[in-house]
């Protein structure tokens, strides 16, 4: 009669303790990247109406005082801005453009 073939108990606790420190170590290392801090307070609150868009599912819409006139932005669920061509914002990205 041949012996039979398995895993032991000790093996498997093994292996799993080994997996259990690879994916701490593994969690520990993976760090998310920081958005860098904006100064320029009408990228801030686009920035600050798109995510509040993108959480809710719903549009939001922001005035901005720029030049001492106000202007709107709407932050769309998808991640779009429409602003006014003034305020020089990138609908896709929320990225703010130099003035010419």
């Amino acid at each position: 009669m041949k012996p039979r073939r398995a895993v032991t108990l000790v093996e498997l606790l093994i292996v799993l303790v080994l997996l259990g420190l690879m994916a701490g170590v593994v969690g520990l290392t993976i760090q998310t990247v920081p958005r860098p801090a904006t100064t320029d307070p009408v990228l801030a609150a686009v920035n600050a109406a798109r995510d509040s868009a993108i959480r809710t599912g719903h549009a939001v819409t922001v005035t901005l005082h720029v030049g001492g006139v106000e202007r709107d932005a709407t932050a769309e669920p998808d991640g779009h801005i429409l602003a006014d061509s003034a305020l020089h914002i990138d609908p896709l990205t929320g990225e703010r453009h130099a003035t010419p």
